[in-house]
């Protein structure tokens, strides 16, 4: 499956004038127009080197309102990287929440291993993409992060994407990635989204229109699976 670009390239520039030290003292949501630039113009040049795809999942991206400006290392635990500009990527807003989740699952996990090793003297490692903490601006080697990092990784030496967004992993960090992400499970929603969508179709040229229109999303098995879901519940409607 064509997943679209491998990692972002180029890397996206700052404004003229504008350098990671001029947004000192701002925060993410603040109001001031040297970020509300920054934002809308990182939105727009990542977007086409993106080819529009989410940089996780690979699926085209939404409007712009259902598009994420995603911190790769959380902003809330390292605040320094905030307006890093390898350390943002646009996601859409399924991936950008279940890493949201998955961060906090696994930041108490790492909490609880570090306070065990130190005695409760402090976090050894604090956020989970990270292979060890690294200083502020020095995003620029693969090897410290422990997932796949849409600016620094070759997407597709870690994860392979085939048909129908069935992710295989490639390697351990691909693993990580697709299990923090849940990526198959986003392939299960929509499963039962197509089965919803074609149930409601009336009569039966316009249910074998819409099957085969499900082929461009999905391989011949899972349409073969929508259509066996869809026939057991109008059966069951009946």
């Amino acid at each position: 499956m064509n997943i679209g670009f491998e990692r972002i390239l180029p890397t996206p520039t700052y404004a003229s004038g504008v350098t990671l030290a001029s947004f000192a003292g701002r925060n993410w949501d603040s109001r001031a127009k040297i970020v509300t630039e920054f934002k809308q113009n990182l939105k727009s040049t990542l977007r086409h080197a993106q080819r529009s795809l989410c940089c996780y999942c690979r699926r085209p991206l939404g409007d712009y309102r259902d598009t994420e400006l995603e911190h790769i290392i959380e902003k809330s635990a390292h605040p320094a990287f905030t307006f890093e500009i390898r350390n943002l990527a646009l996601s859409c807003s399924t991936c950008n929440n279940q890493k949201a989740r998955s961060y906090k699952l696994l930041c108490e996990k790492l909490k609880r291993r570090s306070n065990k090793v130190s005695g409760g003297g402090g976090l050894i490692n604090c956020s989970p993409v990270l292979s060890r903490n690294i200083p502020p601006v020095a995003i620029s080697s693969a090897a410290d992060f422990r997932w796949v990092h849409p600016h620094l990784d070759v997407f597709s030496n870690h994860i392979k994407v085939k048909k129908g967004y069935v992710f295989q992993k490639r390697s351990l960090k691909g693993h990580r990635t697709i299990q923090g992400l849940q990526l198959n499970a986003l392939t299960r929603v929509e499963h039962r989204a197509a089965v919803e969508k074609l149930f409601l179709r009336q009569g039966f040229l316009t249910s074998a229109i819409g099957a085969l229109a499900q082929l461009h999303y999905h391989n011949p098995a899972q349409v073969y699976s929508i259509i066996a879901d869809v026939l057991r519940a109008k059966i069951r409607a009946a």
